[in-house]
């Protein structure tokens, strides 16, 4: 389908009043964190750092129901008191695939009792030695995957003083909530910490118990409001979408042996590494963005910040300082492990060539800068950039318009990136200023030539990837678990025409267009590319066969409510609309091959099969089968669960599975027959 070009000129941005003309119902239910009242609840508790000890306390409970507590407890040896994480149920300490949407939240609350077997008082625990003391609570975005450990991802909510009477018996302790934190509708994990300077002395204990996110008493809210659209951009897209200003926003080459130019590479044989920038960031209040290409001789060790966090790197840095002048920047270090002190030549590096420290036996102790120099390109960062290896010391930086300057790192350096067991190789961006948060840098291509010579290439492909050609990110080639967004980082296809954003709160809202607006039982929901998490909205691309016909496109938002459950068995896949909101034949089972298994997803749907995100609660699955075996009750994560263990039916014949929500009131779902076969 073909749009005109100036359509984004004279589109209507969004149509909001028509769909959104009712108040956001809020109707949300407390968040309970943990009740800790099963020895087992506290599996999702980690000491994150401090070596606090952790265990489950039968004996304490804050209601008097025979449930527990969590106690906490830390000889305070060190600066730490305590840093101790609890993760969403189902996640993990590193993965963020699960949160708390808490955009319609307003305090934390948690009960507190003080271990008075504990050497170190309240008082002194709130005060020691000097300056502020207390309970500090964080929230985690945890949105990465991973754990941020450059720190943007991390929320501080408030410190308060333990009150004295904690140690009489247990109170309560809260801590506010705000719209305005960073990816409030993607909180992975709540840190409890305690610290302040050294010396401190003694030990420190207590419980913690009934750990809740309090919904707001308001009733309605404004509505989201649209942005855009905006005009896709097609190829590999590495949006700045966490919170802090130095986060590495990455993909990372899975490929990783074959790909270094230290032994491959000589005069008659270059090793090449190019990447060509589509789009980047380039208003003056945009300058400081970074496109980089980090190479780590080191492929055991898969991390955010490879630059900082490894011992010997090459970063090739491109920025733009001006609107003729962009900047290429070739800096390396080696036995700088977490720190950045040789790219910059700062103490003890020198910027004098050849500087080292005279110790003896040899080698000795470089202390050169790992600077070794740049390239001016006389215009913008688009076009292709390469640097082209001729040994595993001499290197040639190109820029777009063909300007080159030649390094050399130093000979006695140079043996640190040596390939031997492979390398790891991360291209993206980072902002470096607030105007670049939700920017993206665009590359589209990326290649490394002439590296695959032997012993360095065994069964490995040339790495040459053309991203505007890509329907989706090439997941065998590249991973973006170890950037700070990994879902903000995508290839956009030819076929994606706009970017539409929309503000927060959202809880329940999906993006709608059509053609007409006197005819908006037309309208459709865009479904092809997944709503995605930003700085302080959400945003979908709209696909070009999305569209409505013609050359007029309306967008608005529609609050969808949950009114029934729809069982979905493998073979078959939700598609809204009228009829049975599912498309597909179930697999049938085998007794034999199969072993009985048969692995249940359940939607939360509105009466039109559109799955409605921000449904939570547990579902309870039967079967038909008078001999099956049903899985444990799993909690439905914005609207949808596919349960990590399957339905075991033991009996041939044909049957069905049904849903109930047990945390709502929609009516119990039926799966459509599946054949169990020998």
């Amino acid at each position: 389908m073909k749009h005109e070009s100036k359509l984004n000129s004279w589109m209507p941005i969004a149509v909001v009043g028509l769909a959104l003309s009712v108040s956001v119902g809020f109707g949300s239910q407390p968040i309970t964190v943990s009740t800790y009242d099963t020895s087992t609840s506290i599996n999702n508790v980690w000491d994150w750092y401090g070596g606090s000890t952790l265990t489950w306390d039968g004996t304490q409970d804050h209601t008097g129901n025979a449930g527990g507590s969590l106690h906490i407890a830390k000889n305070t040896a060190n600066d730490h008191i305590f840093d101790v994480q609890s993760y969403v149920t189902g996640a993990t300490w590193n993965n963020g695939t699960t949160v708390w949407d808490l955009t319609l939240y307003t305090n934390l609350s948690l009960w507190i009792k003080w271990d008075t077997n504990s050497t170190m008082g309240i008082d002194t625990f709130n005060t020691y030695p000097a300056g502020p003391g207390g309970l500090t609570m964080v929230l985690d975005d945890n949105h990465l995957g991973q754990y941020d450990w450059s720190g943007g991802g991390l929320h501080f909510l408030n410190q308060v003083k333990i009150p004295v009477a904690a140690s009489n018996g247990w109170v309560n302790l809260n801590f506010p909530i705000t719209a305005s934190i960073p990816y409030i509708n993607t909180i992975g994990s709540i840190i409890w910490d305690a610290y302040t300077a050294a010396p401190w002395s003694g030990t420190a204990a207590f419980w913690i118990d009934d750990v809740v996110f309090q919904p707001s008493s308001v009733t309605t809210l404004p509505p989201p409001t649209i942005s855009g659209p905006t005009k896709a951009i097609s190829g590999l897209n590495i949006f700045a979408a966490s919170a802090g200003l130095n986060d590495r926003q990455e993909v990372l080459l899975v490929q990783k042996t074959g790909v270094s130019w230290a032994g491959p590479a000589t005069a008659a044989h270059p090793v090449t590494y190019s990447l060509t920038i589509k789009s980047m960031p380039t208003n003056a209040a945009n300058y400081g963005c970074e496109a980089f290409l980090f190479l780590v001789p080191n492929p055991n060790a898969n991390d955010n910040a490879g630059d900082w966090n490894e011992t010997n790197v090459v970063v090739v840095a491109i920025q733009q300082n001006s609107p003729s002048n962009t900047l290429m920047t070739f800096q390396y270090k080696v036995n700088n492990d977490h720190n950045n002190a040789m790219y910059y030549g700062n103490a003890p590096y020198t910027n004098a060539p050849g500087s080292y420290s005279g110790t003896l036996p040899p080698p000795p102790t470089w202390f050169e800068s790992g600077n070794l120099g740049s390239v001016t390109n006389l215009g913008s960062p688009l076009g292709t950039w390469a640097l082209k290896f001729t040994s595993p010391t001499n290197v040639t930086l190109f820029t777009p318009l063909g300007s080159s300057n030649s390094l050399a790192i130093p000979p006695y350096n140079g043996s640190y990136f040596q390939e031997v067991s492979g390398y790891n190789i991360y291209l993206g961006m980072q902002p470096n200023n607030a105007s670049n948060l939700n920017q993206a840098v665009v590359y589209s291509s990326f290649s490394i030539s002439n590296s695959l010579t032997a012993p360095f290439a065994t069964n490995v492909t040339p790495t040459t990837d053309n991203f505007v050609t890509d329907l989706a990110l090439n997941t065998n080639w590249w991973d973006t678990t170890e950037g700070a967004s990994p879902t903000a980082t995508l290839v956009v296809p030819a076929s994606a025409a706009y970017w539409l954003n929309w503000t927060l709160p959202a809880a329940g809202f999906s993006l709608q267009t059509g053609a007409s607006l006197t005819n908006l039982a037309a309208w459709t929901s865009p479904a092809k590319y997944p709503v995605i998490t930003f700085q302080g909205n959400l945003g979908q691309l709209v696909d070009s066969t999305e569209l409505p016909a013609g050359k007029t496109a309306f967008f608005n938002l529609i609050k969808r409510v949950a009114s029934q459950l729809q069982v979905l068995l493998p073979g078959e896949t939700n598609v809204p609309g009228p009829g049975t909101g599912k498309t597909g034949t179930p697999t049938p089972v085998t007794l034999g091959a199969d072993q009985g298994y048969e692995y249940v997803t359940v939607n939360a749907c509105d009466s039109t099969w559109h799955i409605v995100a921000g449904v939570g609660g547990s579902i309870d699955l039967t079967a038909t089968d008078p001999s099956s075996v049903a899985p444990n009750d799993e909690a439905m994560v914005n609207g949808t669960v596919t349960f990590t263990s399957p339905m075991l039916f033991n009996t041939l014949g044909t049957w069905t599975i049904s849903a109930t929500n047990t945390g709502f009131t929609f009516p119990t779902a039926t799966s459509s027959p599946v054949n169990v076969t020998p």
